[in-house]
C-alpha cells in the first residue's frame, strides 16, 4: 500500500500542476492590438489585359494575282498613298485590252445597225407609196414595217452592248489599278503576311497582306473585367498597370470605354474595358500583357482599422467555456452584424461598426463607437511563449 501511495502522490501532483498551468493560461491571454488611425484608402479592381494600338488597319488585296514587288517590311513607316506592294499587272493589262476590243466591236455593231436601220426605213416608206398606188399587197408593207422596226431594236441593242462593254472596260481598269497596293493612312507596319512570288487569292475573304498601326505613341489596354467588378468601373477613372518586360515601371492611363458586349469563356463572363495610355517612351509593344489596377474608390483622411480586426473572434467564444467568466460581457458577443473588439483597461469591448471601402490592408469605418487612437484587437498570444523568445501563437479565429 505504501508503494502505491508513493507512486500515486507524485502523479496526482503532476496532474494538478498541468491543470493549473493550462487553466491559468486562459486567464493570462494577452491580446495583440493595433491603433485605430486615419489615412488614405484606395480601392482597386484588378484585371489582365493586352496592349494594342488605338487604330489598326489591315491592308488586303481586292484582286487575285502574284506578288511581284514589296516596298515595305516590318517596322517600316508609311505615308498615306504610299505604294507598299505590287501584284503582277500583266494579266490585268491583257484584260483591259480585251475590254477595249470588245468596246470597239460594240461601237462598230452600232454603226452597222444604224446603217441597216436607215435602209429599212427607206424600204418601208417606199412600200407605203407602192401600197398607196396598189402596186404591192398589204402583206408586203407589213413585212417592210417589221424589218424596219427590227432594225430600230437592233440599234438599241447595239447601244446597250456599248454600255456593257464600257462597264467591262472600267472594271478591267479598276482591277489593273488595284494591282498597286497603297497605304490608306500614316503609320507603322507591324506585320507582313506575304512574300514576293506568293499568290494571293481574293474570293469571299480579302487576303491580309499588311497590318498597319496608325500610331504607337497613343496605345490602349484591352482588359477583361469580371462581371462582379464591372459595376464599380466607370469611364474617366484612373488606372495603372505593369508589364513583364519592365517590372519596375508603373504605367498610368484612364478608362475611356466600357464595351457592353459580354465575353463568355468557360462560363466566366467578362467585359472589355479600354484604357488609354500615353506611350511616348515607346516602351510598350503591341501584344504585351498588362496587369492592370483600376482605381474605383478613394477616401482621404479616413478612419480606418486593419482588415484582420474584422475577422477576429475571442478564443473564449470559440471554446465555449461557460464556467469561466471571460473579460467581456457575453450578451454583447451575441450581437449580429459587423463588429470589432476594442481593448479598454485590459478588457474586451465589442463595438458594432459600419464599414466603407477597403483595400488590401485597411477598411474604412463610417459609423461606430470608436475614436482615433483606440486599441483594436487583431489576435491573441500566450505570454510565456513570448517570454521564451518563441513565435507568437494566435488564438483568435476568423468568423467567416
Amino acid at each position: 500500500m505504501n508503494k502505491y501511495i508513493i507512486v500515486g502522490v507524485p502523479c496526482l501532483i503532476a496532474i494538478i500542476i498541468v491543470s493549473v498551468y493550462f487553466l491559468g493560461n486562459t486567464e493570462s491571454i494577452q491580446y495583440r492590438t493595433e491603433k485605430i488611425d486615419r489615412g488614405t484608402i484606395a480601392k482597386y479592381v484588378t484585371a489582365t489585359g493586352t496592349i494594342n494600338p488605338v487604330r489598326t488597319v489591315i491592308i488586303g488585296s481586292q484582286v487575285t494575282g502574284l506578288i511581284s514587288k514589296l516596298y515595305v517590311d516590318y517596322n517600316s513607316e508609311v505615308k498615306t498613298g504610299q505604294v507598299v506592294a505590287q501584284i503582277d499587272p500583266i494579266p490585268f493589262e491583257h484584260q483591259v485590252k480585251k475590254a477595249e476590243a470588245t468596246l470597239a466591236t460594240a461601237v462598230a455593231s452600232l454603226e452597222k445597225a444604224k446603217v441597216t436601220s436607215k435602209n429599212n426605213r427607206r424600204n418601208y416608206h417606199r412600200s407605203k407609196e407602192l401600197f398607196a398606188k396598189k402596186v404591192v399587197s398589204i402583206e408586203d408593207i407589213d413585212s417592210a414595217r417589221t424589218v424596219y422596226e427590227t432594225g430600230l431594236a437592233e440599234v438599241k441593242l447595239a447601244e446597250a452592248q456599248i454600255l456593257q462593254a464600257k462597264a467591262s472596260l472600267e472594271i478591267a481598269k479598276t482591277d489593273l489599278k488595284h494591282t498597286v497596293i497603297v497605304s490608306p493612312l500614316n503609320g507603322i507596319v507591324i506585320s507582313r503576311n506575304v512574300d514576293v512570288g506568293q499568290t494571293v487569292v481574293s474570293s469571299f475573304q480579302t487576303p491580309v497582306l499588311f497590318n498597319i498601326a496608325e500610331d504607337l505613341v497613343h496605345m490602349q489596354v484591352n482588359t477583361n473585367v469580371d462581371e462582379a467588378d464591372i459595376g464599380m468601373v466607370q469611364v474617366g477613372q484612373d488606372a495603372k498597370f505593369t508589364v513583364d518586360a519592365f517590372p519596375e515601371d508603373l504605367f498610368e492611363g484612364k478608362v475611356s470605354e466600357i464595351r457592353m458586349a459580354p465575353i463568355i469563356f468557360q462560363n466566366v463572363v467578362t467585359y472589355d474595358t479600354i484604357i488609354n495610355v500615353d506611350n511616348s517612351s515607346l516602351k510598350l509593344k503591341p501584344g504585351m500583357t498588362a496587369n492592370t489596377s483600376i482605381l474605383v474608390a478613394r477616401a482621404e483622411n479616413a478612419l480606418r482599422i486593419p482588415n484582420v480586426a474584422l475577422r477576429y473572434t475571442p478564443s473564449e467564444i470559440l471554446k465555449g467555456e461557460g464556467d469561466k467568466k471571460p473579460p467581456f460581457d457575453r450578451k454583447l458577443a451575441k450581437k449580429t452584424g459587423l463588429h470589432i473588439w476594442i481593448l479598454e483597461q485590459g478588457k474586451l469591448k465589442q463595438v458594432e461598426v459600419k464599414s466603407g471601402i477597403g483595400d488590401d490592408g485597411f477598411t474604412e469605418i463610417l459609423k461606430g463607437d470608436i475614436t482615433e487612437g483606440q486599441e483594436v484587437v487583431i489576435g491573441e498570444m500566450l505570454p510565456k511563449a513570448a517570454d521564451k523568445g518563441q513565435q507568437k501563437v494566435p488564438w483568435g479565429r476568423a468568423r467567416y
